[in-house]
């Protein structure tokens, strides 16, 4: 595999996300595949698992992506207009215990910035997505039907809405040439992946209880039926010789059983419950074809 120096920074996700993979970093570290040709990520999110590969030197090329607009214009500012992104992120901070500011201000406008693609690189809802993100109750991205964002105001006692040192480490990642930013819908990866790609899958997890409805990261949410549909991509990218790893909920388990393929279970401490004393530690399964 054609691999990069290692990174001497500490590069790291730049946005709190439901079911980040942080915690579980050391854990995968004895599962992932030891070489591999393109790095492949189609549900991004934080993108933990992407910069603690890069970071060590284990990506030679890579394709992250995501279907969520929000997330990955935010992703192609830091990329391209890091320096305005800051500028506008600064002033933010002077809001951040600002609750008035926070439901009349900035959730408002950042849902009157409608993306056509997602790839704009817009900074003004670049700048708002990491205020909402350090300010909204838990860190959760949700948007309703009509792909506004409702998350409720956080009450955080100071809450810090940018790391400039991580987000320039950040945007020295993404502006590698072999490194490709985009959005799209996860199934285009059974188009491109070749044999002995590394394609890791962190999908939106089936709600652990009927009324923890996480999952809405887009207007359409992730439904059983596109597990299931999940599930057979997965079955055809093995056929193809690709080397797959997928983090999902117990739930799934029934999907992915009887194919040959290596299933454990570790535990994380549940990021999103609007009871504290409810984000304890919770089983995940690991799905490995290799």
């Amino acid at each position: 595999m054609e691999t990069l120096k290692e990174f001497a920074s500490d590069a790291a996700p730049f946005v709190k996300w439901a079911g980040g993979k942080g915690q579980l970093l050391h854990t995968f570290e004895a599962f992932f595949p030891r070489d591999f040709g393109t790095y492949l990520e189609p549900f991004l999110g934080g993108g933990a698992v992407f910069f603690y590969l890069f970071k060590r030197g284990r990506i030679g090329q890579a394709r992250i992506s995501d279907a969520n607009k929000d997330l990955i214009n935010c992703y192609v500012t830091i990329r391209d207009n890091l320096d305005q992104l800051l500028v506008q992120a600064k002033r933010l901070q002077k809001h951040a215990t600002d609750k008035k500011y926070y439901y009349e201000v900035a959730r408002k406008r950042f849902n009157e910035i409608r993306l056509e693609t997602g790839q704009e690189g817009n900074v003004e809802k670049a700048a708002l997505l990491l205020y909402l993100n350090r300010t909204c109750f838990n860190g959760l991205y949700r948007v309703n039907s009509n792909g506004a964002f409702n998350v409720p105001w956080g009450d955080y006692t100071n809450p810090r809405i940018l790391n400039e040192r991580n987000l320039g480490d950040v945007s020295w990642v993404l502006n590698q040439s072999s490194v490709k930013i985009l959005r799209r819908d996860y199934t285009v990866v059974l188009d491109e992946a070749k044999a002995k790609d590394f394609v890791y899958f962190d999908p939106p997890y089936l709600p652990i209880s009927q009324t923890a409805s996480f999952t809405s990261y887009t207007p359409d949410s992730f439904t059983l039926d596109d597990q299931k549909k999940l599930a057979d991509l997965y079955n055809e990218l093995a056929a193809k010789g690709c080397r797959l790893m997928l983090s999902n909920s117990p739930k799934v388990r029934d999907l992915y059983e009887g194919h040959g393929y290596e299933i454990v279970t570790v535990k994380a401490a549940r990021a999103i419950s609007s009871v504290g004393l409810k984000r304890g530690p919770i089983e995940e399964l690991v799905v490995m074809n290799y």
